[in-house]
């Protein structure tokens, strides 16, 4: 390993980390249903094992970011993803549901520590010139994780005998993923540490919360990843279920149509170069409510498709949405990054509680009118958005 140029050590590291780390967040999701009928518990208590790290990476991340700049980047990322990684092997010997939650979140928090590091310190060791490179690897390894995972555990819940295996199978292949991490991350040559001051970054989290284009953004993300999320969640539910009564294996492979949205986050930048990043949003969300209505048929076919397009819609939203949150401020971006993490996740980890009754009254139609809601209240925060912008405009022409 010593003979791997310093530069590609970090970027093999953290695409490995981010591997471990979505890995062992979304493994869990196609084995809702299995958990529902191991713990006897209902669809809203199923939902909250992937709800439970979405909160804890949210708030993790916020913790994570700060505490870094002080004490440095390397310690922290690979003690946080080597406390993750110990839960995931004791996940499967909880019989206890509510402890079971309490794992996962903390699992959660521990494991943020790889999207709250990972570009901070690859901008920190690389050349300018190399950065959007790597961290489009890093981007793409995401993917890789949460993708792979997911099948990984659906394939390994059905043919080896239940969800506490396939947890033990995706916690020892994540063991010798970390373990590579471990020998191959090099030191930081280009730290600089600097005084961690909680008081300053409360302040800079107030000041972005009090410009009102920000806090749209970030409400609409939230909106967004919450019903990109919890409508997957219900999918493998309702998958489970008559007519349908697919096995862990076959639901899984749904989670094929990310693909799609890894295509669309790639031409995202293309399409803002043309356009703005406010239009990229709005034909984001319209392709997701598209997607809504067309699964509404409740066919297996149109389920797929409908997939497929909500996520070519929701990468190409988050991909949009992310860009203009960096190009809104001025000053403390890094604070502004996390705020929108921080709803990233909560908007997935609390939209479950909307959605459930919908689900329990309606079922699958309640679901999709549900998010048909959430989608319909992100095109008006987006027309509220562009009449904050021309408000401030003119309010700022007539003090000009």
């Amino acid at each position: 390993m010593k003979n791997i140029p310093h530069f590609s050590r970090f970027v093999i590291s953290v695409c490995l980390c981010s591997v471990v780390t979505f890995s062992n967040i979304y493994w869990l999701q196609p084995l809702l249903p299995v958990l529902q009928r191991e713990f006897q518990i209902s669809s809203l208590s199923a939902n909250l094992a992937m709800s439970a790290p979405l909160l804890g990476m949210g708030l993790g991340l916020l913790i994570f970011a700060s505490w870094s700049d002080a004490i440095g980047r390397c310690k922290i990322l690979l003690s946080g993803t080597a406390i993750g990684l110990m839960i995931s092997f004791t996940l499967p010997l909880v019989q206890d549901y509510q402890l079971f939650l309490s794992l996962r979140f903390l699992q959660g928090v521990f494991l943020s520590v790889c999207p709250a590091l990972a570009v901070p310190l690859l901008g920190e060791e690389l050349r300018k010139s190399w950065l959007a490179g790597a961290v489009g690897f890093y981007v793409a390894s995401n993917t890789v994780g949460g993708l792979s995972s997911r099948l990984l555990g659906g394939v390994s819940s059905e043919y080896l005998g239940g969800w506490a295996n396939a947890g033990y199978v995706i916690a020892g292949i994540s063991l010798i993923l970390f373990t590579v991490i471990f020998f191959l991350l090099p030191k930081q040559k280009h730290f600089k540490p600097a005084p961690l001051k909680i008081s300053h970054s409360l302040k800079a989290y107030g000041r972005h919360l009090k410009k009102p284009q920000l806090l749209i953004l970030y409400l609409l993300i939230g909106l967004a990843f919450g019903t990109f999320v919890n409508l997957s969640n219900y999918l493998m539910i309702v998958l489970d279920d008559f007519p349908y009564n697919l096995p862990s294996d076959i639901r899984s492979l749904m989670f094929l149509t990310l693909l799609g949205g890894t295509t669309s986050s790639s031409l995202a930048g293309k399409f803002a170069r043309k356009h703005s990043q406010i239009a990229g949003i709005i034909v984001g969300i319209s392709i997701m409510l598209v997607a809504n209505f067309l699964m509404s048929w409740s066919n297996i076919y149109t389920m797929v498709i409908g997939m497929v397009m909500i996520s070519i819609g929701f990468f190409f939203c988050h991909a949009q949405a992310s860009t203009l949150i960096g190009r809104s401020v001025t000053t403390s971006k890094g604070s502004a990054q996390a705020l929108y993490s921080l709803f990233y996740y909560s908007g997935a980890s609390f939209g479950v509680f909307f959605l459930e009754p919908f689900y329990k009254t309606w079922g699958w139609q309640g679901v999709l009118g549900a998010t048909r809601i959430a989608l319909t209240l992100c095109i008006l925060l987006i027309v509220l958005y562009q009449l904050v912008g021309t408000y401030n405009k003119r309010h700022s022409h007539a003090l000009s």
